[in-house]
């Protein structure tokens, strides 16, 4: 039998609601709580609160100056540079550059790979250097 204690649902039972609509209720509960108390609209929402504060949208965004100069380095290289090299010109660590680069969606141009061509197959060349390849007895070469 299942049966929630204090608001709570027993170990091993998956909430109801998924985790990933938290962010859109926290933005409708930040848009009420002008004329509601706070603590009755996460209620109503069964919205933890540390969900609430953890989706608010005004936190400052701590990498900005970094991505002003992430982004002025890969328009210098005219978007050739990937994140590897882009870490090595200002000296950062390649898995943050990564992470600011996919954030703003940048991406290195490749270039594109050149076609070869191979020769055609079955032409036999022409013997130019008269060199002997098949012994006549055995040691002989």
């Amino acid at each position: 039998m299942l049966y929630a204690r204090r608001g709570r649902l027993p170990k091993g039972v998956k909430s109801p609601q998924p985790k990933t609509d938290r962010k859109g209720q926290s933005q409708t509960v930040q848009t009420l709580r002008a004329q509601h108390p706070l603590k009755y609209l996460l209620h109503i929402a069964n919205l933890p609160k540390s969900s609430f504060y953890y989706h608010r949208q005004d936190r400052p965004d701590t990498d900005a100056a970094d991505k002003a100069l992430l982004v002025e380095t890969y328009r210098r290289h005219k978007g050739r540079y990937g994140q590897r090299r882009i870490a090595a010109a200002l000296g950062w660590n390649r898995k943050k550059v990564a992470r600011l680069m996919k954030q703003m969606e940048l991406k290195a141009l490749i270039r594109a790979k050149k076609a070869y061509r191979h020769p055609a197959m079955g032409e036999i060349s022409e013997h130019l250097l008269k060199r002997r390849f098949k012994a006549r007895k055995p040691n002989e070469k």
